[in-house]
């Protein structure tokens, strides 16, 4: 069967063409990786060739673009596309019926990760794709339940090329959960963390928000990534939401707080303790950082953060840190 898939470019997207690979018994004709801010541009420019059939996995819908990838979506199904969408994100019930209305199978769980969806709608049955879903909800939705799940994490993050990722899914679609390849991956990336964390004080700053510290930071390049990053600075230095930026988009963190309400105020989403959105920063700043002169983005970024959870307030997340499979 030829079809499309469309996923997040991070290990929950990987692992979600996986699963659907496995269940449907073939491998897509192309993947196509990106993000819940670019999905409405992707799905503009996306030509069927022939190919029919669509799976869309781990994007969330966004208030800023979603009145965009209805029309596109349409555009599509007018050309005989059919098209399935598996998220676990927040979304409003209205976004799900307006996907319904123009004739997207929907299938939205948010006690889950992207793989999860898939594999409780797609392949129930199959003992691989529940350890993979497992794995890799453990560190997409900050479970921390699954100790494979910090390590497969480590090894799809290794390469941030695209054909790497498509090579795990060709991996993962036999069978392959781990291996030589990936213990020696998981090795040289645990070596080059323990080095990394000895630097990342000097891409961050600290603020007093209301009388709780927040985290913000620059980031640099290599490990670690920014989810053990983000738990590392937070403990170090008492905080309880971490925000990095890159000039192009902020992400948040928490353990305990909802910062999910933060990422909306920016036009993103995302999931309670880890989200999202588009952040652009002035050309100047973002160059100054690439050259290494980090304090003016830093500067920037700290003035919004402040700005954005001053308005917002503080939400304790109150959910379950548990899933379902």
């Amino acid at each position: 069967m030829d079809y499309y898939a469309i996923v997040h470019n991070d290990f929950d997207g990987t692992a979600s063409a996986a699963v659907y690979a496995r269940a449907v018994g073939s491998l897509p004709k192309k993947v196509f990786f990106t993000e819940p801010t670019k999905i409405h541009n992707l799905l503009k420019n996306l030509e069927l060739r022939g190919v029919y059939k669509v799976m869309i996995a781990d994007i969330g819908l966004n208030a800023s673009t979603l009145d965009s990838v209805i029309e596109n979506l349409k555009k599509l199904m007018s050309q005989g596309a059919e098209i399935e969408w598996f998220d676990h994100h927040v979304w409003k019930d209205e976004w799900k019926k307006k996907l319904q209305d123009v004739g997207i199978k929907v299938y939205h769980d948010t006690s889950t990760c992207g793989a999860g969806v898939v594999n409780k709608n797609m392949n129930p049955e199959d003992e691989f794709s529940k350890k993979l879903a497992s794995a890799d909800c453990s560190v997409d939705i900050w479970l921390h339940d699954d100790p494979m799940g910090e390590k497969l994490r480590r090894v799809v993050e290794y390469n941030k090329d695209y054909k790497w990722k498509e090579y795990l899914i060709q991996k993962f679609y036999k069978g392959i959960l781990w291996d030589e390849e990936f213990e020696r991956i998981l090795l040289e990336q645990v070596d080059k963390e323990l080095k990394g964390y000895e630097n990342l004080h000097k891409y961050v700053k600290v603020l007093d928000v209301g009388g709780k510290k927040i985290v913000v930071a620059v980031r640099w390049r290599g490990p670690p990534d920014i989810s053990y990053a983000s738990q590392f600075l937070m403990n170090r230095y008492g905080a309880i939401v971490y925000a990095s930026v890159n000039g192009k988009a902020i992400s948040f963190r928490s353990n305990s707080i909802d910062v999910r309400k933060f990422a909306e105020k920016l036009g993103g989403g995302g999931h309670v303790l880890a989200a999202g959105a588009g952040l652009k920063a002035p050309f100047w700043r973002f160059l100054l950082n690439r050259l290494g002169i980090r304090s003016p983005m830093l500067n920037w970024a700290s003035k919004i953060v402040e700005k954005v959870i001053s308005e917002t307030g503080f939400t304790p997340y109150e959910g379950k840190r548990n899933v379902t499979m």
